[in-house]
């Protein structure tokens, strides 16, 4: 039982809330803030801040969940010895009072799953002039991606094909990656009649430490053998590369892969003479980059021809070298040789690069509803990918602290509301409240809390608003900066 709900725990609670909209949005995020528009720090009021570290997780699947229960009441059965059932095999004498913990699955058109994991190290942004500020963060994320996997691989669908049924089964990919980077933040003001343009580069340096995928590149035809032995296929075209080191799960000192990264952006903000910016309107591409990955293997499977594996032959693989293994099998099974699938000892996985969009109005200098939209770009090949996220988030951003509480809809079909606080050098939120309450389907969940120092007051003549602006309504010149 404490296995079963720690290993759930580990997907939402120990590792990158996908985000983190109610904080990075935050006006006063600074450093934070460059992951969803590397533009974003340039609009902090700070003449610089510190970050000490932030830990965040996010875990979602529309392939399976547990029934009636929340991430809160699983950490208060942690030690217990509950009794785990899949719906379908409830005792029917089953007491509702009995501690007990359900499992089940959903019967979805598509499936999808994605976990990312993230611990944002020492970071800093500082200005070094009025319109330009520099910074440099370190992060550490793993990210596992699945999407477009066949409506007849959900486990009721599945569970119905009758063996021997010949059936189609979709194009899908799935990747999964973990890696360490360093970037470098710039951002720079230019004023212009009626506002101010800033413009944002994050330049990244990545080593990568493990990685693996798996696509299917066009769709092909499946059969069940009789009695669950194996499957038979055809007309299919697979690819699958991994990391050496992929299998082994206490070992993250290598760094087998190398890569550079880039995300560029911008905000355009428009001052309506309330001496605040009324509206601000900002767009970016995050993730433009890939890691190469040596010490690797490169499978390619492909054939026109009837191809059977029998679930036997997988069944014993060593656990460090199980990959492998599993992929000289699969040669063996598709072209009688257990080495010609394998091309070649390293392989390329591009980044998950997506685009952010937002947009905000300020009732106040301080009280704000932002929307955004933040939507994976889905290239062909070996790709980490992210799903779309659209949101909606009110907020109140003072110096001392704030409040965000996004709403927001995940995959174009979950719709969550979200909490995040800032107070002083404390942050803490969810993009997904509702998991840590009593939930019918609980499905992932994500969290992060972090530490962060900043000025103890803010320059009401500079650092708290650049108040060379060009004109402002009327035409009146604005006072520039004085040193």
């Amino acid at each position: 039982m404490r296995l079963l709900i720690a290993g759930f725990l580990l997907f939402p609670l120990l590792l990158n809330a996908q985000f983190q909209l109610g904080w990075r949005t935050d006006t006063y995020a600074g450093i934070n803030s460059a992951l969803v528009n590397p533009a974003a720090p340039g609009r902090t009021p700070y003449s610089w801040d510190l970050n000490l570290g932030e830990v965040s997780t996010f875990l979602a699947n529309n392939y399976g969940y547990l029934r009636e229960t929340s991430i809160t009441q699983l950490l208060r059965n942690r030690d217990k010895d509950l009794d785990v059932f899949f719906a379908r095999d409830l005792p029917s004498d089953l007491n509702p009072s009995d501690d007990v913990l359900v499992y089940d699955y959903f019967e979805n058109n598509s499936y999808y799953g994605q976990q990312l994991n993230s611990i944002l190290g020492p970071s800093f942004s500082v200005r070094l002039a009025p319109q330009t500020r520099i910074g440099v963060f370190t992060r550490w994320q793993t990210l596992f991606s699945g999407k477009g996997l066949d409506e007849d691989l959900g486990f009721y669908q599945w569970d119905a094909i009758p063996s021997q049924q010949v059936f189609t089964l979709d194009k899908f990919r799935g990747a999964a990656a973990s890696w360490t980077e360093v970037g470098l933040n710039i951002s720079q003001s230019i004023f212009t009649n009626n506002g101010e343009l800033i413009l944002g580069l994050s330049a990244r340096r990545l080593w990568g430490q493990r990685a693996g995928y798996l696509i299917s590149e066009e769709d092909f035809s499946l059969s069940k053998l009789p009695n669950t032995i194996g499957l038979e296929g055809t007309d299919f075209s697979l690819e699958a590369g991994f990391t050496s080191n992929a299998a082994n799960d206490d070992d993250f000192t290598d760094s087998p892969g190398r890569g550079w990264a880039a995300d560029i952006g911008l905000i355009y903000r428009i001052d309506l003479g309330d001496d605040f910016y009324r509206w601000e309107f900002g767009a970016a591409v995050l993730d433009i980059g890939s890691l190469l990955f040596k010490e690797s293997e490169l499978h390619r499977f492909n054939s026109d021809q009837l191809a059977t594996t029998l679930t036997d032959s997988y069944n014993n693989l060593d656990t460090e070298q199980g990959f492998s293994q599993a992929a000289a099998q699969l040669s063996e099974d598709v072209f009688g040789d257990n080495s010609i699938s394998r091309v070649s000892d390293e392989f390329n996985l591009r980044l998950p690069t997506t685009i952010s969009l937002q947009a905000t109005y300020a009732f106040t200098e301080w009280a704000k509803v932002e929307a955004n939209v933040l939507a994976g770009i889905a290239p062909g090949g070996a790709s980490l990918t992210r799903n779309t996220t659209l949101a909606l988030t009110p907020r109140i951003d003072r110096h001392w602290w704030g409040i965000g509480m996004p709403v927001s809809l995940y995959a174009m079909n979950d719709l969550r509301v979200g909490l995040a606080a800032r107070l002083g050098p404390l942050f803490i939120g969810t993009d997904q409240l509702g998991a840590f309450t009593n939930s019918k389907q609980l499905s992932g969940g994500d969290f992060y809390v972090g530490v962060k120092f900043f000025p103890l007051g803010l320059n009401r003549n500079g650092s708290k608003k650049n108040k060379k602006r060009g004109r402002r309504r009327g035409g009146k010149d604005v006072e520039c900066y004085k040193f």
